[in-house]
C-alpha cells in the first residue's frame, strides 16, 4: 500500500506535509488509504460522509472516525440528505460534501485495480467505446468534487487490489466495515463482483482480474490521446465551446477524432451525450443532406446565459446552416 501511494505522490507531486482530504467509509480500501497517507507524511484530513441510508450508520460513520483519529488523522462525520433514490443520488451527495470540506486541497478516494477490472466489465455489456472502457483516471481535474472546491481528484490506490487494502487493514489491526450493499443480488456491480468474476476464473484462471485491469489502463492511454488530439484540434480551429464550428473542422477528422471533437464542443454547453447523439451529430458532418436539428440534453445547472427555467420551455439543438453547426435553443411544442 505504501509503495503505491509513493509512486502516486511523485505523480502529484505531493510532499510530507502537504494537507489531503481522504473520503474514508470505514471498508478496507478507504482505511488502508488513511492509513498510508498518514505513514507517508501528509496531514490527512479524514471525511466520513453518513448518508443516513442504512440502520445504524451513524455508527459506521463514527466507528470509521475514531479508526482514523488511532491513525493519526484529522476525522470528522457529516450527515448529509441524498436527494433520490440510488446510487447516483448519494455519490452526488457524496462527492460534494468533499469537495466543499476540501476547500482547495486534494480529495483521495480509495478505488483498486479490481474497480476499474469490474468497469471494465460493466462497460462491455453497454457496447461502450474506447472513453467508458478506459480504466480510472489517476487524477481527475474534471470532476464534481473538483467543482464543489477540491485542487483534484487523486486514486492513489489504483495499483493495488482490494486483497492488498485488506491485508493492510489485517496488519495494522484495523476492523473493517462490508457495506451490505456490496453483496445485494440486485446490484449489477455487486454481482459482476461476487458472481461473474468466480466463474470467469474457474473458465479463464486466476489472472483474469490482473488482464482485465492491464486492458483498463492501456485503453485509457488510448483514450486520454485521442482527447488530447481533439482538444488540440478544436484550440487550433479557435472554437470555443458551443461557438460557430465551421463543417470542415470536424469532417477532416477520422471518426474517432471526429466525434471526441464534437463532444469537446458541446462540453459546458449540453448535458452527457450518448453514443446515439453523437451518432446524429456526426452525421450532420458526415452524411448531410438537409437533415433537421439534433436534440442534445441540457445541462443538469443551466449557466447563466440560458437561465434556469429555459430547458423546460425549450429545447436544446444542434442544426447544420450554410456549412457551420450552430447550438440553439428552440421552443418546445
Amino acid at each position: 500500500m505504501r509503495h503505491s501511494l509513493a509512486a502516486f505522490l511523485d505523480t502529484a507531486e505531493l510532499a510530507p506535509g502537504d494537507a489531503v482530504v481522504c473520503g474514508v467509509s470505514g471498508g478496507g480500501d478507504s482505511l488502508a488509504l488513511a492509513a498510508a497517507g498518514v505513514h507517508a507524511g501528509l496531514a490527512v484530513t479524514t471525511v466520513t460522509v453518513d448518508h443516513g441510508l442504512q440502520a445504524g450508520s451513524d455508527r459506521v460513520a463514527e466507528a470509521a472516525a475514531q479508526q482514523c483519529r488511532s491513525l493519526g488523522a484529522t476525522a470528522q462525520v457529516v450527515t448529509v440528505t441524498v436527494d433520490g433514490a440510488g446510487e447516483a443520488p448519494a455519490r452526488t451527495a457524496r462527492y460534494r460534501t468533499l469537495g466543499e470540506i476540501a476547500d482547495g486541497r486534494p480529495v483521495l478516494v480509495a478505488h483498486t485495480a479490481d474497480d476499474d477490472a469490474e468497469g471494465l466489465l460493466l462497460s462491455l455489456t453497454r457496447g461502450s467505446g474506447t472513453g467508458s472502457l478506459a480504466g480510472l483516471r489517476e487524477i481527475s481535474l474534471d470532476h464534481p468534487v473538483v467543482a464543489a472546491g477540491a485542487s483534484f481528484l487523486g486514486r492513489p490506490l489504483l495499483a493495488a487490489t482490494r486483497a492488498d487494502t485488506r491485508g493492510s487493514c489485517t496488519e495494522l489491526g484495523l476492523a473493517v466495515w462490508d457495506d451490505p450493499h456490496n453483496v445485494r443480488t440486485d446490484i449489477l456491480r455487486s454481482r459482476v463482483r461476487h458472481e461473474l468474476l468466480p466463474v470467469m476464473r474457474e473458465v479463464l484462471g486466476e489472472r483474469v482480474d490482473a488482464a482485465l485491469t492491464r486492458s483498463a489502463r492501456l485503453l485509457r492511454e488510448d483514450a486520454d490521446l485521442l482527447e488530447a488530439l481533439a482538444a488540440d484540434v478544436l484550440r487550433d480551429a479557435a472554437v470555443p465551446p458551443g461557438g460557430p464550428l465551421p463543417v470542415e473542422v470536424p469532417a477532416g477528422q477520422p471518426g474517432p477524432l471526429r466525434r471526441r471533437l464534437l463532444r469537446h464542443w458541446l462540453s459546458g454547453v449540453a448535458g452527457p451525450l450518448t453514443s446515439r447523439h453523437l451518432s446524429m451529430l456526426e452525421s450532420l458532418v458526415a452524411d448531410w443532406h438537409g437533415q433537421g436539428p439534433v436534440a442534445v440534453p441540457v445541462l443538469a445547472e443551466p449557466n447563466r446565459q440560458v437561465g434556469p427555467t429555459l430547458g423546460k420551455s425549450h429545447r436544446l439543438v444542434v442544426r447544420r446552416r450554410v456549412g457551420v453547426l450552430e447550438t440553439a435553443y428552440l421552443p418546445r411544442t
